[in-house]
């Protein structure tokens, strides 16, 4: 028995020294890349259709799959908070031109392909910091395997974001500027809380690449309220008269726990199995949060992290997984270096196996 548990521990090693020393950016894209699109494959061969679920299920994938089919429709066919994310819908467009099927799969491949492409650039961040397995907890994400395959825009904002946060890390300010505005065009709701990281950084040279993004993200809303009006997106973030029972800023956490306890809007929406297992992601991020927070204001290493979390606290946590600010908080890279602090060497790599497994058991308990 102590011979079987010895080989066991020195495989585990040896994977551990090959994520650590041999795995490069390039592999990682390779092998994301290949288990979604196996994944999608899958769903498709047995009917199954990733899309589908999304369109059923009314979620934001539903409306930029409506979006992509005429991005310049006149009227719109989706409220303008959901046209504000606007690339992600219009890159499909020119790649689909308006075919029904064809949209739906141009959605999911860029998806996958720029999913893919964030946990490379994710890699090379954490890598440097020493975190290189915390890649696993990022890639295996429930909350990003779900968006990838429900037609969301996390992964294409995911990677534009952490894109120029690398860039920026390199000093290689005008390349970060330009991704940074792709973002601002891409969730204009998300992004405006990485800036407390780029502005209070204070590198030389930076701000003047700043005004870049910033007159981006500026013209973009004036072209939305000019389009929608203002008084549609103050409804919206206030609450009132929007559909909305809550504001969308307030009290960090107060919603979280009102909806948790005593229900929240549009519960019944997820049932089932899909309800335990929105449970599970929604109570495992808040508690990773929570503990990321502490953690972050302890050292203070992953600025990006602690700037993000920290302005991003008044958004209120919705009802449901979908909820915006738990994808929000998805994009710090702290979350997911949580693992390596509470857990060491062999341990580490045990409860990374087991978290990519349970990560792949929610992907397909939630869709199938």
């Amino acid at each position: 028995m102590r011979e079987i548990k010895y080989i066991i521990l020195m495989e585990l090693s040896k994977v551990q020294i090959l994520l650590k020393k041999k795995l490069h950016a390039r592999n990682i894209f390779l092998i994301v890349f290949l288990f979604n699109l196996l994944f999608y494959l899958f769903c498709l061969q047995y009917g199954l259709t990733v899309f589908d679920f999304s369109r059923d299920a009314n979620t934001d994938g539903a409306a930029y799959y409506k979006i992509a089919l005429d991005p310049f429709s006149d009227p719109p066919v989706d409220s303008g908070f959901r046209y504000a994310t606007f690339l992600y819908p219009v890159l499909t467009y020119f790649i689909a031109q308006g075919d029904a099927n064809l949209t739906a799969i141009s959605m999911e491949v860029i998806n996958i392909i720029f999913f893919s492409a964030s946990v490379a650039i994710f890699y090379k961040i954490v890598k440097v910091e020493g975190y290189g397995i915390s890649t696993i907890f990022y890639a295996f994400s429930p909350i990003m395997l779900i968006s990838t395959h429900g037609a969301m825009n996390e992964p294409l904002f995911f990677f534009l974001i952490f894109t120029s946060y690398l860039l920026f890390r390199e000093n290689k300010f005008g390349k970060s500027s330009v991704f940074l505005s792709l973002a601002c065009v891409t969730r204009p709701d998300f992004v405006v809380f990485t800036f407390p990281f780029f502005i209070m950084e204070k590198k030389d040279n930076w701000m003047k690449y700043f005004m870049i993004p910033l007159a981006t993200i500026s013209i973009h809303g004036l072209y939305l309220v000019s389009r929608f009006g203002l008084e549609h997106f103050l409804r919206f973030t206030s609450g009132i008269g929007s559909g909305i029972a809550h504001s969308m800023l307030g009290i960090p956490f107060y919603t979280f726990f009102q909806n948790r306890f005593f229900g929240g809007v549009d519960t019944p929406m997820i049932t089932g199995y899909n309800l335990i297992v929105n449970e599970i992601i929604t109570w495992s991020v808040f508690i990773a949060v929570v503990m990321s927070i502490i953690v972050l204001i302890k050292n203070r290493e992953d600025k990006f992290s602690l700037y993000l979390l920290i302005f991003s606290a008044i958004v209120q946590p919705a009802y449901s997984y979908f909820a915006g600010y738990f994808r929000l908080v998805s994009l710090a890279p702290s979350i997911y270096k949580m693992p390596t602090v509470i857990f060491k060497n062999n341990s580490l790599l045990i409860f990374s196996i087991i978290y990519a497994i349970c990560g792949i058991i929610l992907l397909v308990a939630w869709f199938i």
